[in-house]
């Protein structure tokens, strides 16, 4: 939790600390992965039991998977996809678990991509850099980028760089075969 807070006010520092106008991350350099559903791999269902009340399924493309396996950090080309769904809720407004563990997706509530490639990132202050990472969402009827300030999501996944940044790596790694 402590991380967790101290990872936001890093953020907010550092979001105090830019020059007005500069770039707060490149999401438009991430494109909605087309196929993914067909040529990604599944690898990890999540639920987030928070007041978000969401259950997620991601997704890795080969590139991923095949550098997983020797650990972090994951090659050049790695692209980790996330559907959000909200959940099912019963009377009480709480979610539904189905009978795998999983709480019951309702509505596709958007599509978030995580992407890596050499050379991204290198603009940014050292303080919220996530190595080579982009992070973007898109909308879940048309796909369409959403606008919004992508700086939370390198906050949010900053303290996870022994993991690549991806607090999925571990499942990731698993569905690889790795070690």
């Amino acid at each position: 939790m402590a991380r967790q807070i101290l990872s936001r006010a890093t953020g907010a520092i550092c979001m105090l600390l830019l020059p007005a106008g500069a770039a707060l991350a490149d999401a438009d350099l991430v494109s909605y992965p087309e196929g993914y559903q067909e040529n990604f791999t599944h690898f990890t269902t999540r639920n987030r039991a928070d007041e978000r009340k969401q259950v997620v399924k991601i997704f890795a493309n080969d590139v991923a998977l095949a550098s997983a396996k020797a650990g972090a950090p994951l090659d050049s080309g790695s692209v980790i996809v996330m559907e959000v769904y909200r959940a099912e809720l019963d009377a009480d407004e709480q979610p539904v678990m189905g009978g795998d563990g999983f709480f019951v997706p309702a509505e596709l509530a958007a599509i978030t991509v995580m992407e890596t490639r050499t050379g991204w990132g290198a603009d940014y202050p050292e303080e919220w850099r996530n190595d080579e990472w982009e992070y973007a969402a898109f909308t879940a009827d048309d796909h369409a980028l959403v606008e919004r300030d992508y700086q939370p999501c390198f906050a949010c996944h900053k303290p996870l760089a022994e993991a690549d940044y991806l607090f999925s790596f571990d499942a990731l790694k698993q569905a690889a075969g790795g070690s």
